[in-house]
């Protein structure tokens, strides 16, 4: 990274400009006399190239000032009893405070972030980097770091709010990254909020940011891979598989059906679904969708946990489709009962209106059930009936047995979208953090992106089933990507 040729969107030369009205900077001699000074107090020779022209050589100075975290400190108070009092010092002291912005994070609060950080991967960091930066966004090499990043945006003037362009970066960070880590990105800017007493400022900055769309790249065309899978046979134990595809949606859901395909076991059911993807992945690689696997289920199939069935057919290090892919489950019953769709048009759209005014589920959007005893279920009835605005239900329980398969017929019926619970245990508090964080939390990340967040960070920790990543299966249903289940027509 360099600090040349920038122009007036260079991040030294505004101080640059101000040292060429102070007197004593005038001549090579004065010059050389301040840098002499400035070593002494930092008790270190400033490794400063001399030039005759004094723009070159002050800029020289002023770049070698800022690789000290003390240098500009004590080059200003050099130059303060060198030249008290002046209108030239007092135009030095305004940018160069402006500059010092890189102090106030301490060493230690600096290496905690750039840990959260290691390894992390944004597509979009430089169209992040140059909204928060602004006009003053200096042209940085393709492969800057964070810290690079970072070190530049402290040296520009704070934002018209008062908060540090550096820490609203960091606020930018959280929202583009998995659920865990964007609560510690956003704990961070909180304490360096409160070190430097911008508390009210920052929640300002949060209630802009949860309500201004922010610029990104544009979306690639979203891919999509729906698998039918039932039981077959006289005894249940074989399944046959239907698959659709389509590839871009913009004109409209028109998929095509693939070969149906029958398995022995579901095993073997496991293997024939990662050759459909390997497939895909295959086809698609050129047009580079974001593609999304959908499984169409019987309800007595939901509780199958197809997130993390490895997508590859064969491999030395297996990753579940859930790390790879946004994964959900889809309803046969419902797809089959017309009877319901009235309902479930009407709560898709509330759906999509309160995501595109929330940034996620509203508050009273989410119903938690609290139970599965008959009483329970006939005021989960009564409920949705009479609230229009609920658009997704946390279970109870999983889905695994006819008492408890009541409970998500009864918001088929009613048409809910969206459905989230634990394959084993709905009661945990990791679920309920979990579903909190994927439902209400304002995240420009599609609320199935968010989901495999999760489910990535799930198996990042290797923890296994006892990570509430590897348990959580999502029902996401758009009723206006339809396709035909075997046996129902068309019409």
């Amino acid at each position: 990274m360099t600090d040349g040729d920038g122009g007036d969107n260079g991040v030294l030369w505004p101080l640059v400009r101000a040292l060429m009205r102070v007197g004593c900077l005038n001549d090579l001699s004065g010059r050389n006399l301040v840098i002499r000074i400035v070593s002494d107090e930092l008790d270190h020779p400033l490794a400063v190239d001399e030039y005759p022209q004094t723009t070159t050589h002050l800029f020289s100075l002023v770049n070698a000032c800022r690789q000290r975290s003390d240098g500009l400190p004590t080059l200003l108070k050099v130059l303060e009893r060198l030249e008290p009092g002046s209108t030239a010092m007092a135009d030095v002291k305004r940018v160069i405070t402006d500059m010092i912005v890189y102090d106030t994070i301490s060493p230690e609060d600096r290496r905690q972030l750039f840990t959260l950080l290691s390894g992390v991967v944004i597509p979009e960091i430089g169209d992040l980097y140059r909204l928060v930066a602004g006009e003053a966004a200096l042209d940085l090499p393709d492969q800057t770091t964070y810290q690079e990043m970072f070190r530049v945006l402290e040296t520009l003037n704070a934002s018209v709010d008062g908060v540090p362009k550096a820490i609203v970066f960091v606020e930018h960070l959280a929202g583009r990254v998995r659920l865990d880590l964007a609560v510690e990105l956003r704990r961070w800017v909180s304490g360096q909020a409160g070190k430097l007493g911008l508390e009210q400022e920052l929640a300002k900055l949060r209630e802009q940011l949860a309500t201004t769309l922010v610029p990104k790249v544009p979306q690639r065309s979203d891919g999509y891979v729906v698998f039918q899978i039932e039981r077959a046979g006289p005894s249940g134990d074989a399944y046959r598989m239907a698959t659709w595809k389509q590839l871009d949606v913009s004109d409209g859901w028109h998929p095509e059906r693939g070969q149906d395909v029958h398995a022995s076991n579901l095993s073997e059911m496991k293997f024939r679904v990662a050759e459909v993807i390997e497939t895909v992945e295959s086809e698609w690689a050129q047009f580079e969708p974001n593609i999304r696997l959908e499984f169409l289920l019987s309800t007595e199939l939901l509780n199958l946990d197809v997130d993390q069935w490895q997508w590859e057919t064969e491999s030395r290090f297996p990753e579940p489709m859930g790390c790879r892919f946004p994964v959900s489950v889809r309803s046969l019953e419902r797809m089959k009962a017309r009877k319901w769709h009235r309902a479930w048009y009407i709560r898709w759209k509330e759906l999509r209106t309160q995501v595109e005014e929330n940034g996620g589920v509203a508050k009273g959007g989410g119903y938690q059930n609290p139970s599965n005893a008959h009483q329970a279920l006939r005021e989960l009835v009564s409920h949705f009936e009479r609230t229009p605005s609920i658009v997704s239900l946390i279970l109870s329980a999983p889905p695994t047995g006819a008492t408890y398969a009541d409970e998500i017929s009864i918001a088929l019926r009613a048409g809910i979208p969206v459905i989230l619970w634990h394959r084993s245990d709905c009661d945990t508090e990791e679920f309920a953090a979990a579903v909190d964080n994927i439902l209400y939390e304002t995240n420009p990340l599609h609320l199935l992106d968010r989901v495999r967040m999760v489910r990535a960070n799930a198996y990042s920790d290797g923890l296994g089933p006892r990570h509430v990543g590897s348990q959580l299966t999502i029902l996401w249903d758009d009723p206006y990507r339809m396709v035909i289940p075997e046996g129902v027509p068309a019409a």
